[in-house]
């Protein structure tokens, strides 16, 4: 009975070694990134070639959002890339001659226990050195690093890779057509002069005085059939000259509304530096038809405060706006040169009325 019993627990023992041995063989998925309430499968990465004709490290994930919350690719994982001791900046990679981008993806939302394929763009500083892709989430917690070897990659194109059979060349085209159409409409809603003004919230530091200060803004758009520009913005203390904000942009067919969505790239607000995504603008979240909403928050030092811009296009009416949603110089000067017909200013502000 004794010999028995000490033989079942020697069995025992060598099955939760065996169980042991056999956990310690498993080896985890190096593509899996556990991010808290996050999960990233990187599936692939190729070389394309970006929108401004650069060579660009194409990633393809699938991010699945276990929170209890829908959110966005884009508004819940930071990414962080580097080749060698440089970070490489964000790119865009547009699909055929429209302005949507590989990237579009990255807005859409994601409910809870549900996965989306997105995929990411980074401008390669050469195709031979290794890269790293690090990702975490916005708020902090968990992180994960992919590292990929770019010599060892295809090149591909972000154009469909089949050519349509002849029965639907003339549908692809008609279709092509309209995209092309789209996108200058889109185009022609952005670029151009601009007017509103702008608030600053949460002040802090050399800041702390102007709580909830505001200005008359003047601006103007130009962004190009590649889906990149620039917007430049000047208040009541700067000029057009010499603008309180200079930022290249980029634009794509992705958004709430029909026209699109703007994302800052680079440049400068004020002092500091503006950075990819620092600025998402899409119009269809704006309270007024034809409104700008740019918003985002300026850190230098014990120096902050968040700022949020409203403009609408130079020569529009804001009778649909209630009193406290109008620019401070609206009546006084805004009104009188937009009914005489008169361009924007390069000074915003009564001592600069046109003559």
């Amino acid at each position: 009975m004794k010999r028995s019993r000490l033989f079942c627990i020697l069995l025992a023992v060598l099955m939760l070694f065996s169980f042991a041995a056999c956990g310690k063989g498993k080896t985890a998925d190096p593509n899996l990134l556990e991010l808290g309430d996050y999960q990233l499968l990187f599936k692939d990465a190729c070389i394309m070639t970006d929108a401004d004709g650069n060579d660009a490290l194409v990633m393809t994930l699938d991010f699945t959002n276990n929170s209890e919350e829908s959110t966005s690719y884009l508004w819940t994982i930071v990414e962080t890339v580097t080749q060698g001791d440089e970070e490489l900046e964000f790119t865009t990679v547009f699909i055929d001659d429209s302005l949507s981008g590989l990237n579009d993806s990255q807005f859409s939302e994601v409910d809870p226990g549900t996965t989306l394929e997105i995929q990411t763009c980074f401008a390669l500083k050469n195709t031979t050195d290794t890269v790293e892709a690090h990702f975490e989430p916005l708020l902090g917690g968990k992180d994960g690093t992919i590292t990929i070897d770019p010599s060892t990659l295809s090149r591909e194109s972000a154009e469909p890779a089949a050519a349509p059979t002849e029965p639907a060349a003339a549908s692809a085209e008609a279709t092509a057509t309209q995209t092309a159409s789209d996108a200058a409409g889109e185009l022609d809603w952005w670029n151009g002069d601009w007017y509103g003004w702008w608030t600053m919230t949460g002040c802090w530091g050399a800041y702390e005085d102007l709580e909830s200060a505001w200005w008359d803004v003047c601006g103007t758009i130009d962004i190009g059939a590649n889906g990149t520009g620039t917007v430049t913005l000047w208040d009541e203390d700067y000029t057009k000259a010499e603008p309180m904000v200079s930022a290249s942009v980029s634009l794509n067919s992705a958004g709430v509304g029909t026209h699109g969505t703007m994302m800052s790239e680079g440049g400068t607000f004020m002092d500091i530096a503006l950075e990819h995504a620092d600025w998402i603008v899409d119009p269809g979240l704006s309270e007024y038809t034809d409104m700008i909403h740019i918003s985002g928050s300026y850190e230098n030092g014990d120096d902050q405060f968040i700022y949020d811009m409203f403009l609408r296009p130079w020569g529009t009416s804001w009778d649909d706006a209630k009193a406290e949603d109008l620019p401070y110089y609206y009546h006084d000067w805004y009104l009188p040169l937009i009914q005489a017909g008169k361009p924007m200013p390069d000074i915003v502000g009564p001592t600069e009325m046109a003559s």
